[in-house]
């Protein structure tokens, strides 16, 4: 904040941008670059409007705020923001980042089309979802970005609250390393928990309708490990994307538990020391937002050095 009071923000140049996208094309390949891009982006435009500490009740009230927003982002120039039902429309006639990256077949504002999510989801505590549909690089005349409501919002909500005592005990801002061959035994820590008042989020690699039936969970949010393109979904490959969900979760929860069904699913489709880095990072968030990590994990699926990594990150749950 600046001595007269104004807040003031920093956006990475437009070259910068282009180094940054390079790099990740490089490490990552092409469309994980992109999506890497998206939710830095993201993250930037979300903690503009946390440093105004401001948020919107409507629509009304957005679109006298937003084109205040869009001069402090140094995104581009815009011509116009359009409200179209639930779509946010915004035209840029001039763009960093689209500069930056050059001529393409492809809309490259993948940085922007983050922010402007960031920002419009922080807004009105709600995840939106942004598609550049025309891009100066691909020789139109304007970046538009077309902002609606996401699918993939994940809401906190604890199951209804039973009268009888907890049956398991955990400490909170722990994560817990349950060895069994089937997450029988987890899952039923997690019910007790959801079932008293505390926010879950269920991941998992078997059907979440099956899971909510087996294990009669009604409201509790659930994650697929899965390749298939539908709600809450998320392929077993993406970890970056999976942190991001959880991190978006624990942020909104209250006295938040989350159980991890699919550790050995997750090890297949990745390096295993991938794995385990997901594994740390998530563990410092669990600490972090005082929740609580349950991870069902069959030992015979590893050999006993890779265990034993698991089991110094991780507290081995003692029934």
């Amino acid at each position: 904040m600046d001595d007269d009071g104004t807040v003031s923000f920093f956006v990475i140049p437009g070259d910068a941008l282009k180094s940054l996208s390079d790099e990740l094309q490089i490490i990552l390949g092409e469309d994980p670059s992109k999506e890497t891009m998206e939710r830095y982006g993201f993250r930037c435009g979300e903690g503009l409007v946390r440093s105004i500490g401001f948020e919107c009740e409507d629509l009304d009230e957005f679109q006298e705020t937003m084109p205040g927003i869009m001069i402090e982002t140094g995104l581009g120039r815009t011509r116009s923001l359009k409200l179209i039902g639930d779509q946010i429309i915004i035209e840029f006639e001039d763009s960093v980042e689209a500069n930056a990256m050059g001529k393409g077949d492809v809309p490259s504002c993948n940085f922007t089309r983050g922010y402007l999510a960031g920002v419009v989801s922080t807004l009105f505590n709600k995840i939106y979802e942004c598609v550049e549909e025309t891009c100066i690089c691909k020789g139109d005349e304007l970046c538009t970005h077309k902002l609606t409501l996401s699918s993939q919002d994940i809401k906190p909500e604890a199951e209804s609250v039973e009268q009888s005592d907890l049956e398991y005990e955990l400490e909170t801002a722990t994560s817990y390393l349950v060895k069994e061959e089937a997450p029988d035994i987890s899952y039923k820590i997690f019910k007790d928990y959801v079932t008293h008042g505390h926010q879950g989020l269920c991941i998992t690699r078997d059907f979440p309708a099956k899971v909510r039936k087996k294990f009669d969970l009604q409201k509790t949010p659930i994650i697929w490990l899965s390749t298939s393109d539908t709600e809450n979904t998320v392929a077993p490959q993406n970890l970056s994307a999976l942190f991001y969900q959880i991190e978006n979760f624990l942020k909104k929860s209250e006295n938040g538990i989350i159980i991890l069904s699919g550790m050995e699913y997750l090890i297949s489709h990745n390096s295993y020391q991938s794995v385990l880095k997901f594994v740390q990072l998530l563990n410092e968030q669990i600490a972090i937002r005082d929740s609580i990590l349950i991870v069902p994990l069959s030992p015979l699926t590893l050999d006993e050095k890779d265990l034993k990594m698991i089991e110094r990150e991780l507290e081995t749950w003692q029934n």
